[in-house]
């Protein structure tokens, strides 16, 4: 019975194969794997390969180069094929090369289908279940994504996008406690990314909404004026509708915002 290899990549790269670990040797071989794991199933053509393996100025012999790593590569993925069979991970398509991978043998592709399913279960108003699978999707990451390459350019357009993805399903799982009456407990996570993230309203009225559900008024109207100052000098813009709506109701003590079910991704 063939053993599944799983990647990781929401982190430094890790390879395991079964409960083995694989150790990738060499900074050029762990490029080119990245490189592959930024397309899963999709042919990386040899030209791309070639820009994440010489940022600058590519040897004239670059293609024989990658060959030769493809070939080493393939090796460390499936170490007992038999010399001269087909490969059945790492498979040349023109123009380039494929890496054929099932969605759960990679951490990202695992973070993103746990994300969609969290996200399905806050919009039919399961927030237990949505807090529950985000927090398990979260708990995928081990630091930046593609650590490895994170200073390279080719490499950038993924990373902005995973952790894109990672922010995104924070703020739905912060949704989801908040409507589970966690207040109290997000307070301290919610100020951190809203020093963080200064521009973000959907951080900011979160925080407003834990802060006022721990009887913390005051603290929860001077986010919105540290908000309303940072967009005005930044960007010179007010806060959106919806923070007003949310700054109103909290000097009015609308009884609507001790109501768990309310936060800030439902209408007020």
């Amino acid at each position: 019975m063939e053993r599944a290899v799983y990647y990781r990549i929401l982190g430094p790269l890790e390879v395991s194969d079964g409960d083995r670990h694989v150790q990738m040797r060499g900074t050029k071989p762990r490029v080119l794997l990245c490189a592959l794991l930024t397309a899963p199933n999709d042919v990386v053509s040899v030209d791309c390969i070639v820009d994440w393996l010489w940022p600058r100025k590519p040897p004239p012999s670059a293609g024989a180069i990658v060959q030769a790593l493809v070939s080493r590569l393939r090796r460390v993925l499936e170490p007992d094929r038999p010399p001269w069979t087909e490969a059945r991970l790492l498979l040349r398509r023109p123009p380039g090369y494929l890496l054929r991978v099932e969605p759960d043998e990679v951490d990202a592709l695992r973070f993103e289908r746990m994300t969609a399913d969290g996200n399905a279960a806050l919009e039919r108003d399961d927030p237990a279940t949505a807090a529950k699978v985000l927090a398990e999707a979260l708990g995928l990451w081990r630091g930046r994504p593609l650590a490895d390459v994170a200073l390279l350019e080719p490499a950038q357009e993924a990373i902005a996008r995973l952790e894109g993805l990672r922010l995104s399903a924070t703020v739905t799982r912060i949704d989801a406690d908040l409507a589970l009456g966690r207040h109290m407990a997000l307070v301290p996570e919610l100020e951190g990314l809203v020093r963080a993230y200064p521009l973000d309203e959907r951080m900011c009225a979160q925080l407003m909404i834990a802060l006022y559900r721990s009887g913390r008024q005051a603290e929860s109207l001077g986010v919105y004026d540290r908000v309303r100052a940072t967009l005005a000098a930044e960007l010179d813009i007010e806060p959106s509708p919806a923070s007003q709506r949310l700054r109103d109701a909290i000097l009015a003590q609308d009884p609507a915002l001790d109501n768990a079910a309310t936060h800030p991704g439902s209408r007020m």
